[in-house]
């Protein structure tokens, strides 16, 4: 093992002198280090977006959400309510009601969807959600609304206008006239107090106001579509929701907040591990300039490998010192890219060298998880080790005539 470890190094950053191979090798070193470089650094910037976003939606989603299966609305039980207080692990409760209205600002109109809220709503984690205005949603005398940033756009909302904000949803059990059709509509109006942003879905469609407001608007008093739930940071979900469907029956929904976002984690997963199988197959593609400059060097090395032959030298040796030949290229090279990569990852954090405009971060976020460090890692060694099997095996069966 130590004869082909010296034999190769030798080879590699022999000093005699700098020919063709020396070329290609160097630039198969950068084509590794480049590639290791992004994929680390691509894969941080993955897992930084997934980071913000995670922690917007954490801020805006329940830790877990009840609701009735096979019903929109359901009444209020003081009864369920004590029942779920009764865990220990639960901090409070806050019941919501949630339904599709129109929206109109001036001459602009939309559909949206109204999230009605009690006073028991956790909304201290809208501090980091909010990019204008505050989170005031009035009183019964003076309603108030937090509307989603993208939905304020399209309606032209801007937090302290003057103008109201109508909000109108047909009437139910009222048959629509065409010759009056304000009479089948139910009508009220409100002001916006503040703009927040989660992600594209929710900040395009969702306002959130007071609950009395919805209950009124949507003639559902007394009524909740759900129930929300704030638990210890030491609980864990999946355990409460299983000791929750126990306690409650099969007749209530109940989604930790993974649940309620299945669709966004499997995005983020999915398209993480998109990018790392392109920026795989670049790495494989620099690979074959270690293929082609091992071959070369198998070429160049006949009379070296017959004398190491006609001194006794196994078979196996021979292979172990082009297999060691490739893989220092690969480490070497993925090494290097590995290391500026990592660097480059702690200075964005560190420093946030990159900006974003017009966002709710100041920088371009980055996270860096060693896992990933570590699948680059066996990346670069797996690619360099396979691509010099058959050079190694040529090199090999190298017939021994070849000294003279």
């Amino acid at each position: 093992m130590r004869l082909s470890l010296f034999i190769a190094y030798r080879y590699l950053f022999s000093k005699k002198k700098i020919n063709a191979i020396n070329i290609i090798n160097a630039i198969a070193m950068l084509g590794f280090g480049v590639g290791a470089f992004a994929m680390i650094v691509i894969l941080s910037a993955f897992n930084g977006f997934e980071t913000l976003v995670e922690g917007l939606i954490n801020s805006y989603d329940p830790d877990i959400k009840i609701s009735a299966k096979h019903k929109k609305v359901f009444e209020r039980d003081e009864a369920l309510n004590e029942k779920i207080l009764a865990f220990d692990e639960v901090l409070g409760l806050s019941e919501v009601l949630e339904e599709k209205v129109v929206i109109k600002f001036n001459d602009r109109q939309e559909i949206a969807r109204i999230k009605g809220v009690d006073r028991n709503y956790n909304s201290s984690g809208f501090d980091s959600l909010m990019v204008l205005g505050t989170f005031d949603l009035g009183d019964t005398s003076d309603f108030a609304a937090v509307f989603g940033a993208g939905l304020a756009g399209k309606l032209g909302i801007f937090p302290g206008s003057h103008s109201p904000v109508t909000v109108f949803v047909p009437k139910r059990d009222v048959e629509y006239s065409s010759l009056n059709p304000s009479a089948s509509l139910s009508m009220s109006y409100t002001r916006a107090s503040g703009l927040f942003i989660v992600h594209e879905e929710i900040d395009n469609e969702v306002f959130i106001a007071d609950k009395g407001f919805a209950e009124s608007l949507l003639d559902y008093k007394g009524y909740s579509s759900a129930i929300e739930l704030k638990l210890k940071k030491s609980a864990d979900r999946d355990d409460v929701k299983e000791e929750l469907v126990a306690k409650l029956g099969p007749s209530w929904r109940i989604e930790t907040r993974e649940e309620q976002n299945e669709l966004i984690y499997k995005i983020f997963r999915s398209e993480k591990w998109f990018t790392y199988a392109v920026l795989s197959l670049v790495l494989l593609i620099c690979a074959f300039n270690i293929f082609g400059s091992l071959i070369m060097l198998v070429l160049d090395k006949r009379r070296d490998i017959s004398i190491l032959k006609s001194m006794g030298a196994a078979k196996s040796t021979i292979r172990r010192v082009f297999i060691w030949q490739g893989s220092y290229i690969a480490l070497i090279g993925g090494g290097v890219g590995l290391g500026l990569g990592i660097l480059a990852v702690w200075l964005q954090d560190k420093f946030g060298l990159i900006e974003l405009q017009n966002s709710i971060v100041d920088a371009y976020p980055v996270d860096m998880f060693w896992g990933d460090v570590l699948i680059t890692f066996l990346t670069v060694l797996v690619l360099g080790y396979l691509i010099s099997l058959y050079p190694a095996k040529r090199a090999a069966n190298t017939a021994i005539e070849q000294l003279n």
